[in-house]
């Protein structure tokens, strides 16, 4: 739509008064027909309502003069009362142009006020907003989004979205999916990842989002499409994973070194207590307890960096097997075990939380301590209980036992890990766990452990 300036307005109106007047002259002087030209008059009177709108009646008051000049000083006929109605009709459509033209403008103004007023919003937001024709090109983009891209408005306003923004190894996917998009009228596809190009040739990560729009009819015309910024996080990301797998590298490297090292030590130790007696002798099995000990380090600290990573998915375990196999390691401690086929909810360090229990009732536990371990079911869970007929937990330990770092009042206490662990494990399947005296109110007749597991109804048969 091509738009005049108002110095281009005035110059037309002025060359169509002059017109009118020639034609006036003209008719009555050398044609003497009258005022059938007045009709050319409502050409000027139209443009002057729709460019100034009421001082179109001015106009319309000078061309009425005009034929009433015309007609008293060249024609020799008088006034009739049609050249007075022609004179009413000039002011009546003056009037009637000007005021539909002031309704019109005060619609495109509030209508421009209320677009310019989402486009500040738009402009404040600290992301990018474009809508996007259903032919694909830019139809709006906000000041965000040009200072994104690095693109002024004008330069974008028009031009096809995906070939402007989108890299081109995505750029015929994405351009397919838009329009699968607009031709089902679809809802919003939720958040996606897509990479857009800067004019500088930077690519950058959008978190996008994006909707159909649609017109009266309630056909789809386009989509209108919000992207904020993620590269930074996303390449941050990036770094963080790259550093978690190298220090899990030196990580292995470490306990495969050190569980070598801990053995070879423990194989002398074992050789020096066989040959030593008395005094040298215990200071042998002072050594070999600081060995196993650092065995133990090392394993809570592998089984919480396996926690902590999410390496094992919680399935269908077995868990007699389990029992079983834990019991197994401990061959020179008395164990009451009535096996009990069940399944259960959790992962690969499920064995963690009795080598934990176990290693606990044996460790803290007299001579002759005999460990009782109890399985019962009851609504979808399974409670699992060790028993020991060791000397107990006090009552002020109980709430704190699980916690990090907090160890027992015995003297051969660990550093208060491998309950912590424990309880880590037990809470990740979906249980709780907690301690009990092993007869109610006489807690120096030993502990008992109590952990639920869900119960898993349709056990998976192990791969051969």
């Amino acid at each position: 739509m091509i738009t005049l300036t108002e110095q281009q307005r005035v110059a037309i109106l002025v060359v169509l008064l002059a017109i009118s007047v020639f034609l006036t002259y003209f008719f009555h002087t050398v044609l003497m027909l009258g005022t059938v030209f007045s009709h050319f008059f409502y050409i000027p009177i139209i443009l002057t309502a729709l460019w100034w709108e009421k001082r179109s009646i001015l106009v319309a008051l000078f061309l009425g003069g005009l034929v009433v000049v015309g007609t008293l000083g060249f024609s020799p006929d008088p006034l009739v009362p049609n050249d007075y109605a022609r004179i009413l009709m000039f002011v009546v459509v003056a009037f009637v142009v000007a005021s539909l033209s002031e309704q019109l403008r005060g619609r495109e103004r509030e209508v421009k006020k209320q677009r310019d007023l989402a486009q500040r919003y738009l402009d404040v937001a600290g992301v990018l907003f474009v809508v996007i024709g259903s032919d694909h090109t830019i139809r709006l983009i906000n000041r965000h989004g040009c200072e994104l891209l690095g693109y002024r408005e004008e330069e974008l306003l028009g031009r096809d979205w995906f070939a402007t923004v989108v890299p081109e190894a995505s750029r015929e996917a994405r351009r397919q999916a838009f329009d699968a998009a607009i031709a089902g009228g679809g809802a919003s596809r939720g958040r996606q990842e897509n990479p857009v190009v800067t004019r500088n040739g930077d690519v950058l990560i959008l978190a996008w989002q994006d909707t159909i729009i649609t017109g009266d009819d309630g056909r789809p015309v386009g989509m209108i499409g919000s992207g904020s910024d993620i590269t930074d996080r996303i390449r941050a990301e990036e770094e963080l994973r790259a550093a978690h797998g190298e220090a899990n590298l030196y990580l292995d490297i470490m306990v495969h070194d050190i569980n070598n090292a801990n053995a070879v030590a423990l194989g002398y130790a074992d050789l020096l207590a066989e040959v030593l007696e008395g005094r040298e002798r215990q200071m042998v099995w002072k050594l070999r307890s600081g060995i196993s000990r650092s065995i133990e380090i090392i394993q809570n600290v592998s089984t919480i960096r396996r926690l902590r990573s999410g390496e094992t998915t919680v399935r269908p375990i077995d868990l007699d097997a389990v029992i079983r196999a834990g019991i197994a390691h401990h061959p020179d401690a008395a164990f009451v075990y009535e096996e009990k086929p069940v399944w259960v909810m959790a992962d690969d360090l499920l064995p963690e939380v009795f080598t934990n229990l176990v290693s606990n009732s044996v460790k803290f536990g007299e001579p002759g301590v005999e460990i009782r371990i109890r399985v019962e079911e009851d609504d979808g869970m399974v409670e699992v209980s060790v028993e020991d007929t060791g000397p107990g937990v006090p009552d002020p330990v109980k709430p704190l036992l699980f916690t990090r770092f907090v160890r027992g009042t015995n003297t051969r206490s660990g550093k208060g890990l491998g309950l912590y662990i424990t309880r880590m494990l037990v809470e990740r399947y979906g249980g709780s766990i907690r301690v009990e005296d092993r007869v109610p109110g006489h807690p120096e007749c030993g502990a008992a452990f109590r952990f639920t597991l869900r119960r898993c109804d349709q056990p998976v048969t192990p791969r051969s």
